[in-house]
């Protein structure tokens, strides 16, 4: 199951996208009006966890989640040429995604050969998107915590799903 690619420039940074839909086919535009969920992949064990809040957002709103996914590609390597396997990542994300069981959700997967992943999502997110994040809450500044405090300063939505010792919804 092979995913359809682009390269596309967005704002003079190269990224190369794919995307697929849970049922395999190409992800179509997202219809007007319709509520979109952003889960950015952080690790599989936290993105699964922001993949079941998101689903409890949409489940009864006839919305939307699109996974998405920036794999940063060093500098010495030429953009198509990912340190991780795109195919793997396909199918790690598209795992995750059926493991939502919930047939009346539309989710998309969006996987991002970039440089730089947040500069990436901030191209790639519409204006106020709800993004919903996963990781661990600690005292200190995490990756994932330090992407949410910036995607908010961007006018973001974002809400971080702390995993660990039960799970909990943090929304700032």
């Amino acid at each position: 199951m092979s995913l359809q690619s682009k390269l596309a420039l967005l704002g003079g940074a190269a990224t190369k996208a794919w995307s697929q839909s849970a049922s395999g086919g190409i992800a179509e535009e997202q219809g007007v009006g319709q509520l979109e969920v952003n889960v950015i992949f952080t690790d599989p064990t936290a993105t699964a966890a922001a993949l079941q809040y998101a689903a409890s957002l949409v489940q009864d709103l006839a919305g939307c989640i699109r996974l998405r996914a920036p794999i940063v590609v060093p500098l010495r390597l030429p953009l198509d040429e990912s340190p991780v396997s795109v195919r793997f990542m396909e199918q790690r994300l598209s795992d995750l995604v059926r493991r939502l069981d919930r047939d009346a959700i539309e989710a998309t997967v969006h996987l991002y050969l970039c440089r730089d992943r947040l500069e990436t999502l901030l191209q790639v997110l519409s204006p106020d998107s709800l993004v919903v994040i996963g990781g661990r809450k600690r005292w200190w500044a995490t990756a994932e915590s330090r992407m949410a405090k910036i995607l908010r300063s961007k006018g973001h939505r974002v809400v971080f799903v702390s995993v660990g010792k039960g799970i909990n919804a943090i929304s700032n």
